[in-house]
């Protein structure tokens, strides 16, 4: 129950800022700092899973627990516990509230849940056997094709690449070599921090490999 729940405290965040609208209307600085609390997502979201989840040098129970996440077979039920999220939800809002105004901290703490609801949304799918769904192929050059279909399509090829770029890359990390590959919800984090080599380099170097899980399900997938 624990996305659900964070579905209802975004709702409460955005009721909140609602009712402040008459009084404060939404400005560009309330834009750009909603777009940079969804940036701030991304980046902290790869730092963490590098730096603290697969610390060479130091245990923790976030590591045990990652640790635990890594040795099951790839195609599992993977959601965080509701304690975990709404618990860091709160956190990162109540750490927000200590340097911004009430109404900029409710958009900033809307921007971020908003990121880490579609990570964890992702996630879950991504460990499941569903594929990205075919693009839809339509003639552009068509004049009675309509703008919203035509639209909706770019839309739709647009989210089943990222879609199977995530899906991709998280195989990698999990099946390939689990020191490579740890950005998620933006795959080209590991082209900027340079943690996404040629596959089969990694295989052919095979130090500190990843020990295979493969499954039977997992190979005809």
């Amino acid at each position: 129950i624990g996305p659900p729940l964070v579905v209802l405290s975004i709702s409460g965040f955005l009721y909140a800022r609602s009712s402040q609208l008459s009084s404060i209307p939404f400005s560009i600085t309330e834009a750009t700092l909603f777009a940079s609390s969804i940036l701030l997502w991304w980046i902290q979201e790869y730092f963490f899973h590098r730096i603290l989840l697969h610390s060479p040098s130091f245990d923790w129970i976030g590591k045990s627990i990652h640790r635990a996440h890594h040795e099951k077979k790839y195609f599992h039920i993977s959601i965080d516990p509701p304690a975990l999220l709404l618990g860091w939800l709160f956190a990162a809002h109540l750490a927000m509230k200590c340097f911004l105004p009430w109404h900029l901290c409710l958009t900033a703490t809307i921007g971020y849940a908003l990121a880490g609801l579609v990570y964890e949304w992702s996630h879950y799918i991504v460990h499941t056997k569903v594929k990205p769904p075919t693009t839809i192929s339509l003639d552009k050059s068509n004049r009675n094709t309509p703008a919203l279909l035509l639209s909706g399509a770019m839309i739709s090829g647009i989210m089943s690449r990222l879609f199977s770029q995530m899906r991709d890359n998280h195989i990698r990390h999990h099946l390939v070599d689990d020191r490579y590959w740890y950005a998620f919800s933006v795959p080209a984090m590991d082209d900027i921090f340079d943690t996404n080599p040629d596959v089969r380099d990694v295989r052919k170097r095979g130090v500190g490999v990843t020990k295979k899980r493969f499954t039977k399900d997992d190979e005809e997938s």
